[in-house]
């Protein structure tokens, strides 16, 4: 099915898969906003921007919108294999512990090849949120 993503292959700009089964899918929603975008950036810095509306936008539209942010004011990200940290030293003790997939093969007419999965669990070893990405090219 896949493994943990490489530094590599995690850089860039993503966006989320909107399935029709989200609500029964994810027991929480912490991002409620439907279409979603990511920037996971070589200096260990990431972005992301959510809407209500989707866009079609490419990686030089959002390379632009994400220019808005001074950097002292992103997040940051350490990738360590299947887990992605990611954290924000504005907002004290703020952290998310991500579980991360990158997909080698097709699995449906959704989750394709390089697709990446990023998974929160309740704590005790339970998912309770998935998000789907696609890279935006």
């Amino acid at each position: 099915m896949g493994g943990p993503p490489t530094h590599s292959e995690l850089i860039g700009y993503w966006k989320k898969i909107n399935f029709p089964n989200d609500d029964q899918l994810n027991k929480i929603n912490p991002w409620p906003q439907k279409y979603q975008w990511f920037a996971f950036y070589e200096n260990g810095k990431v972005q992301s921007m959510m809407t209500d509306e989707d866009y079609d936008y490419n990686s030089e539209e959002l390379a632009t919108i994400f220019k808005v942010f001074s950097n002292n004011q992103i997040p940051d990200y350490k990738l360590q294999g299947q887990i992605l940290t990611i954290t924000n030293d504005q907002i004290k003790d703020y952290q998310e512990l991500w579980g991360v997939n990158l997909f080698a093969t097709d699995l449906n007419e959704f989750i394709k090849k390089g697709n990446l999965v990023m998974t929160l669990d309740n704590g005790s070893g339970e998912i309770v949120y998935y998000r789907f990405l696609t890279k935006i090219e």
